[in-house]
């Protein structure tokens, strides 16, 4: 549908101060128990008067024709008017009505609103012109903040001028703040546009009339039957695809902890889609014919529109929060619609309940509509194979879709309930629609007497073993709610979120997305996350054993207490009940319990400190569950959201996995061995250096401590060195790119200085990058050395050239100043809801490394925090030698390697002073003094 903007009549384009959003038309769901509207008339006092039709919930009688000058209408009124409106819809809302009923009655209110500024401002037009509504309007749907799409159609033989006569009403409507999508058209102009575009054919699908005699609209809907007589199956093909690729674009699942109500997968988009698939393929009927046809029963069309109401009901409340047209369930929406739809706490927080029926009412809508769509997938491509193949257990296959081959199949064998999903896993085969929704009846047959037949675990386990499908099965049997019945502890977890930015996904969804990350570990596909990954994972000799302690590693979050004791627990219980052998009933549960090991060690501890690896090594105990555990762990992290793996925090784990398998094949590392080991290096470095560079890089070398061999790979030690030998004592920068660590290098040589660290972290906030590792090492020569990883603030590769040097310039200009510019804390944040939910914390490691006091702190993250807790360690008289900065979502973990500015040793009123200055920073102002909520 053309849209303001479009020059559809260049006559009546916006004015150009006016700012209108020209987005396409797509159209919402058409309801398969709306009807036409039925035809009223009224006839005007006069004795020629036009017959005039409108929508059938409208109560506006019909007035005689005003004069050709009306009497002005301002945008006051209007807005006052649309003010009015929304009040009203909100103390619907208040009062507990349903989101249906609410959108329909919205949608009255802006009928009679539209209808009387037609009257006063297009008098000339009564009789000639019909008001015809579209998209959701045209379903009789609005939200409070939705755009309004209007055809205005027009006989075939007016003119120019006169179809201009509409500019008074839609600069009324624009003056008030409406967003409207308008198209002026004659009949023909419309069939034209329907043939070329299938949205406009959507749209003309659920068109009403809203003002007019009729006519045109009969003439219209004449051909839009015919349209979709004729074009059915190409108009559900179109529709078919543009739902997967929305669905692509959405990140394939429902289950995303910022969804986006309307657009999002199992929003009311998806409810929309099958509607207009069932009108184009059965006409008028087409919700009752999708009963009939067994695509649905009458239980499943009504939890359709009870989620449909949920839905509309959350969507109308976002609107009203925000007032304005924003459909995305963020976290702060989510605590206030918790609050306005009346949430209350307990066990779980109020947010969690409410989100807890959101996804509950997605998951149906995902689970419906997919049914529904499979259902026309079938009528487009029916089977080849005239008759079905037995495949035995009374199920049956056709052109690699498994059907049941009566319905009675699951009550005489429960069993077959997790069969067919074995079935299906290894011939690549689908469950089609009837098999599906057997097993939703059916899933209750699942019982304390099947959960103890050695069989099911049996089977199982061979789906776990299967070498190719397992997430799938996984994922079919959670969305059918087998799994959730077979491991009861499970269903605890569906639909379960966590209210925080780390986590995309809720608790089952991320769950199943670890057994799809660890399954590319063997099949190296570009979404592997690393090759050291792939080349562990064909080491272990029961990769189902993976698969479990996954399928269990978040289990306890249903749960209260830690999360990870309580998952060992199920995990033991289950591996006893499957029958499993002791060694298999050992690990599985230990790996559960030990699954954040690794990665809180490799980005909290001094990884190169030979005691640290020592430690670590004594609580792995053997090579095996090292190698179980860094699968898991890369798994794990790889699956908690887009952007949450990254190569910095890969090369961390490949080196405590790498140092640690050292020591547990044996190479313990003492003090000789690591004198001899650092002069190795140095050699080696030295080797790997060109003929040109080698004489700056044997330079650089002589001025590097031991520790800083020690703690730095070789490819790095050859950058600084040849940085080191170029310097000749002068104030110095320079940036290198590594793309294998997911970031750029910045080293910086300068003269020892009180506040250094501090300022150089500040003017790396300042250019919007973000520090992920940081060292600081004193140098031979008395000088220092300051390292930094930096990202950009999402977490990707900050490599642009003019980045880059600007960067550079403004180091250089921190080098050269003398004082140090003082520290000035950024003020260009706000605290936000998830900042709230944060606690600070700031706690020593004393296991962390054996050289350096090491300090954890915890604390909302915000922009130029590094700079800020570096001031505080400065003004506290302690020295950074290094630096792990960790982000998860708005939780910020920052790990310090200190120690005293006069080398005297840590005592309790040394951490009283460092604990107090970090804690005024990591503080955050009293509610309401620096709220963006």
């Amino acid at each position: 549908m053309e849209r303001v903007g479009e020059q559809v009549h260049p006559g009546i384009a916006p004015r150009h101060h006016r700012t209108v959003e020209p987005d396409p038309a797509v159209p919402l769901r058409k309801v398969d128990h709306y009807t036409p509207p039925r035809i009223d008339r009224w006839r005007d006092a006069r004795e020629n008067a036009p017959p005039v039709r409108l929508h059938p919930r409208t109560t506006v009688p019909f007035e005689p024709m005003p004069s050709p000058q009306p009497p002005a209408i301002t945008a006051a009124e209007i807005r006052r008017r649309l003010d009015e409106d929304r009040a009203a819809i909100r103390r619907m809302f208040h009062e507990g009505a349903g989101g249906q009923e609410m959108a329909q009655a919205l949608s009255d209110r802006t009928d009679i609103l539209l209808c009387t500024l037609w009257r006063k401002l297009a008098p000339e037009l009564i009789g000639k012109v019909e008001l015809i509504a579209v998209g959701g309007f045209g379903r009789g749907e609005l939200a409070p903040w939705s755009d309004i799409d209007l055809w205005f159609l027009f006989p075939a033989d007016a003119g120019e001028e006169e179809m201009t006569r509409i500019q008074p009403f839609l600069y009324a409507l624009w003056d008030a703040g409406l967003k409207i999508g308008y198209a002026v058209r004659t009949v023909r102009d419309c069939i034209a546009a329907m043939r070329e575009n299938w949205q406009t054919a959507t749209a003309v699908m659920e068109a009403r009339l809203v003002f007019g005699r009729g006519a045109l609209f009969d003439q219209l809907q004449e051909h839009v039957i015919k349209f979709f007589r004729r074009r059915r199956k190409a108009f559900v093909q179109a529709k078919l695809d543009e739902m997967d690729a929305r669905h692509q674009k959405g990140g394939k699942t429902a289950f995303l902890m910022e969804p986006d109500i309307k657009e999002g997968i199992g929003g009311l988009r998806d409810i929309q889609t099958v509607f207009w698939l069932a009108k184009a393929w059965y006409g008028a009927a087409g919700g009752g014919n999708l009963i009939s046809s067994g695509a649905l029963s009458v239980r499943e069309r009504q939890q359709l529109l009870a989620a449909q109401d949920f839905l509309w009901r959350c969507r109308i409340g976002l609107h009203l929060n925000q007032r304005r047209a924003r459909d995305r369930l963020s976290f702060e929406q989510q605590m206030r619609l918790a609050e306005a739809m009346r949430y209350a706490g307990g066990d779980r927080p109020a947010v969690e309940r409410f989100m807890k029926d959101y996804f509950r009412q997605a998951g149906r809508v995902v689970r419906l509509s997919g049914m529904i769509v499979m259902h026309f997938d079938e009528l487009l491509h029916p089977p080849r194979l005239a008759r079905p193949r037995p495949i035995g257990g009374g199920l049956t296959e056709r052109d690699e879709r498994i059907d049941i081959a009566h319905q009675a199949v699951f009550r005489e064998e429960p069993l077959r309930l997790i069969e067919v999903f074995h079935l299906a896993q290894q011939g690549h085969r689908r469950l089609n629609s009837t098999v599906l929704r057997r097993i939703r009846a059916d899933v209750l047959l699942i019982d304390d007497e099947l959960r103890a037949d050695p069989r099911a675990y049996a089977l199982f386990l061979a789906i776990l073993r299967h070498e190719r499908n397992v997430a799938w099965a996984l994922k079919a049997m959670n969305d059918t709610g087998v799994l959730g019945r077979f491991i009861p502890a499970f269903r605890r977890v569906v639909g379960l979120g966590q209210f925080n930015n780390y986590h995309a996904y809720t608790v089952d969804e991320h769950t199943i997305r670890t057994v799809g990350e660890a399954r590319n570990f063997y099949h190296r596909l570009r979404t592997c996350r690393t090759p050291l990954a792939s080349e562990v994972a064909a080491r272990l000799p029961r990769p189902e054993l993976l698969y479990l302690a996954l399928l269990f590693h978040d289990i306890g979050k249903g749960m209260s207490g830690d999360h990870s004791e309580e998952g060992a627990r199920i995990a033991a219980d289950f591996c006893r009940r499957a029958g499993l052998d002791a060694a298999a009933c050992a690990l599985v549960p230990w790996l559960v319990a030990h699954h954040l090991d690794l990665a809180r060690t490799s980005q909290r501890y001094d990884i190169s400190d030979p005691e640290v690896i020592h430690a670590f090594a004594d609580r792995m105990e053997r090579r095996e569950r090292l190698d179980y555990l860094y699968c898991l762990t890369v798994a794990d992290i790889a699956a908690v959201g887009p952007q949450v793996w990254t190569a910095w925090k890969g090369a961390l784990l490949a080196e405590l996995y790498q140092a640690t398998a050292q020591v547990l094949v044996g190479d313990r590392i003492d003090g000789e061995a690591w004198r001899k080991r650092l002069a190795e290096e140095r050699k080696g470095v030295l080797e790997q250096a060109t003929d040109g560079a080698r004489t700056a890089v044997a330079a650089g070398l002589r001025l590097l401590p031991d520790a800083m061999v020690r703690q730095l790979t070789t490819e790095r030690l050859l950058q600084v060195a040849r940085f080191l030998g170029g310097c000749h004592g002068a104030e110095r920068v320079e940036t290198v790119v590594e793309r294998e660590y997911g970031g750029t290098l910045v080293m910086v040589h300068s003269r020892s200085r009180s506040g250094l660290f501090a300022a150089l972290a500040g003017v790396i906030s300042d250019c919007h990058a973000s520090v992920v590792s940081a060292w600081a090492f004193d140098l031979d020569d008395g000088r220092i050395i300051d390292l930094f990883l930096v990202q950009t603030m999402e977490g990707g590769m900050f490599d642009h050239p003019g980045d880059l040097e600007r960067m550079r310039r403004k180091i250089l200009g921190v080098l050269t100043a003398d004082p140090l510019p003082r520290h000035r804390p950024r003020t260009d944040w706000k605290v936000d809801v998830l900042m709230r939910q944060v606690e600070p914390k700031v706690a020593l490691l004393p296991r962390a490394s054996a050289r350096f006091t090491v300090v954890e702190v915890t604390a909302a993250d915000r922009p130029g925090i590094l700079a800020d807790l570096a001031a505080a360690i400065n003004r506290a008289e302690m020295r950074i030698h290094g630096a792990q900065i960790s982000t998860f979502g708005e939780r910020l973990v920052d790990v310090f390697f200190l120690e005293r500015a006069d080398g005297a040793p840590f005592d309790e009123a040394s951490r009283r002073r460092l604990f107090d200055a970090l804690y005024r920073v990591i503080t955050l102002p009293p509610e309401g003094d620096a709220d963006d909520t």
